[in-house]
């Protein structure tokens, strides 16, 4: 098998909590309700507090992080291919295709049973546009990074205009806050068969409204690729000036556009009736920005006397990265839905410290598990698909 990266793999676990404790407060939630789920009666300062800081510091900022490690995935794994000489680039297409195309039905299952916020679909769609840069050099990917950059800024504009012209009302009617609250009930309340229409109409949805966000995803699957090619987290030591700089800048436009939303955020739990302004909206497709900045301090820790103690304990949450995202929404199921224990309803608190229990079990039994085997389960299946053999790298 191929050399792993371990910094990579430490990344994705870290970004496994982050995307979990954004997940786990929309999970009993619709797509038309606040993100971070409604403020209760009884709700406390901490819950409040939790959902501030998880819309100013993760909600839409990590998934970017998963969008690299996508990509840079990509490039190491379409290189080490072509390396082993098992075929010229048709042949490497057909092959990472399979893999995409085995992501594709995952992620659609996932989401249509499961999680209507699965991501694995909307990456297996938007990663066909990386097949087309395989064998390319840097030259062509440079340019592919300007060409989708483009692309995504008039996708930005394009929406902050409609928002700004569409004239929306200034809040929901009372029907509309109740049918919210109606839906909640059957997602946290309900038995699992009850789930499914409510789960499939927000899948829909989602996957409808990935079509604005497509081109940052592929994007950023190509800044990703490029890092791997250049090298700059293999040996992140060697690129100490270029990560500090990806912070800084990161932080100074990212931070200002999230606190941004994060106001929005809280006021949204508050008032599931309010209606995001213009500049709401595009502080929400401008919130990636900030995504940078949590690669660039991963790369920068890896260069401290500690760092590799960090990076190996963490590195093994990200080597089961499918497994454990998926294990997550199965864990999601149990612990929040009517069809489980039905605690969606516990305050977004004490909901959030049951995301860090449950990532600290992942983490604990990642370890565990890989003392035994080489890959996860899930991870089995998507190379046993790919390679048509589960020892092929």
């Amino acid at each position: 098998m191929g050399e792993r990266e371990d910094v990579i793999d430490a990344l994705r676990g870290a970004a496994l909590l982050g995307i979990l404790l954004v997940n786990i407060q929309s999970f009993a939630w619709g797509v038309s309700a606040p993100s971070m789920g409604v403020l209760w009666d009884d709700a406390t300062v901490l819950d409040s507090l939790t959902i501030y800081l998880t819309s100013l510091f993760l909600e839409y900022k990590i998934y970017p992080i998963f969008c690299f490690c996508f990509g840079y995935g990509f490039a190491i794994m379409a290189k080490r291919w072509r390396l082993a000489s098992i075929g010229d680039d048709a042949v490497v297409k057909q092959r990472y295709q399979r893999r995409l195309n085995f992501m594709l039905v995952l992620g659609l299952s996932h989401g249509s049973l499961i999680w209507f916020g699965d991501i694995l679909a909307r990456y297996a769609l938007a990663g066909h546009f990386l097949v087309t840069y395989i064998g390319k050099g840097l030259r062509i990917l440079l340019r592919g990074i300007k060409r989708w950059g483009s692309i995504t800024v008039i996708f930005t504009v394009t929406g902050g205009l409609l928002s700004a012209l569409s004239s929306p009302p200034a809040s929901l009617t009372d029907g509309e806050v109740d049918e919210i609250m109606k839906v909640f009930d059957v997602y946290a309340r309900g038995d699992y068969l009850s789930t499914m229409l409510p789960r499939l109409y927000d899948y829909m949805w989602v996957l409808a409204s990935w079509l604005l966000l497509f081109p940052q995803a592929v994007l950023i699957f190509l800044s990703g690729a490029f890092v791997a090619q250049m090298g700059w987290l293999r040996a992140p030591g060697n690129h100490v000036k270029k990560w500090r700089i990806v912070l800084l800048g990161s932080l100074m436009v990212g931070l200002p556009l999230s606190i941004v939303f994060a106001n929005h955020a809280l006021d949204w739990a508050a008032d599931p009736a309010l209606i995001p302004s213009t500049a709401t909206s595009l502080a929400l497709m401008l919130a990636p920005l900030l995504s940078p900045a949590y690669i660039a301090s991963a790369a920068l820790l890896a260069t401290r006397e500690f760092g590799p103690l960090v990076v190996r304990a963490l590195a093994p949450m990200g080597r089961l990265a499918l497994t454990n995202y998926l294990m997550q929404s199965i864990l999601m199921l149990g612990i929040l839905s009517g069809a489980g224990f039905g605690l969606a309803d516990q305050g977004q608190f004490l909901i959030a410290l049951i995301a860090v229990g449950m990532w600290g079990l992942q983490l604990g039994l990642s370890h565990l598990y890989l003392r035994q085997f080489q890959q996860g389960p899930a991870e089995y299946c998507w190379r046993l698909y790919t390679y048509r053999t589960p020892s092929a790298d």
